[in-house]
């Protein structure tokens, strides 16, 4: 089973669907983010459809108004992808409508619920007034996503401590996974794809560590390095 998430964070259609034809026998499926949305919105997702990516992972991290979610997912009718980030922090409500909208839509994606940024630490938090560690804010979320049965994205360091929360049955995803030799770039709680998946991911999600330099070899690589 791959377990490759490829990150394409770019504005760049003709480039992502280049690359994507050129590796998308060697990964899972293409994580599609707010930069490429906003660039290309659904029409670029459809483009994906075309060469035959219809598992995509929409990453827009949905946070607002439980309604006004419901509706923005409602939109969504016309595409086809199978998962669909939202925050966590937004409360059950808004993961109930998420689900809700989900389901009322032709593609009926699973919805995955963002925990914490791995660009965030502890003393980012306590910044922000939160006097409880990432780590707490992540358990007390898990139970979250347990209650209202939803998949969860997180840091692969705080991955087993989820999957010890929610059970064998729903979804891991960790981004910030990064090779030892590579920069953390603006990321901070970054885990190899071993470790990532040895702490029960079911995916992990990469992107410059992939594309620089030859990306179907970084993928072997990276393919080999988990199983």
């Amino acid at each position: 089973m791959k377990k490759i998430i490829l990150a394409l964070d770019t504005t760049n259609l003709k480039e992502a669907i280049s690359i994507t034809k050129k590796i998308k026998d060697k990964i899972f499926t293409v994580k599609l983010g707010l930069e490429f949305f906003n660039a290309h919105g659904k029409n670029g997702i459809k483009e994906f459809n075309k060469i035959g990516l219809n598992n995509l992972m929409l990453d827009l991290k949905l946070k607002d108004i439980p309604e006004t979610v419901y509706k923005a997912i409602k939109a969504l009718d016309d595409i086809k992808f199978s998962y669909l980030t939202i925050h966590g922090q937004g409360g059950k409500k808004l993961i109930e409508n998420s689900k809700k909208a989900a389901n009322e839509i032709e593609s009926k994606p699973k919805i995955m619920m963002v925990t914490i940024l791995t660009s965030l630490s502890d003393s980012d938090l306590k910044d922000m007034g939160n006097q409880s560690t990432v780590i707490e804010q992540v358990e007390k979320l898990a139970k979250v996503a347990k209650e209202m049965e939803v998949g969860v994205v997180c840091s692969g360091h705080e991955a087993k401590i989820v999957r010890k929360i929610i059970g064998e049955n729903l979804l891991i995803f960790t981004p910030g996974i990064r090779m030892n030799e590579d920069s953390k770039n603006d990321q901070k709680r970054i885990c190899t794809p071993a470790e990532s998946i040895k702490n029960g991911a079911n995916k992990i999600i990469m992107g410059r560590s992939l594309i620089k330099g030859n990306i179907e070899e970084n993928i072997d690589k990276v393919s080999n390095s988990i199983e």
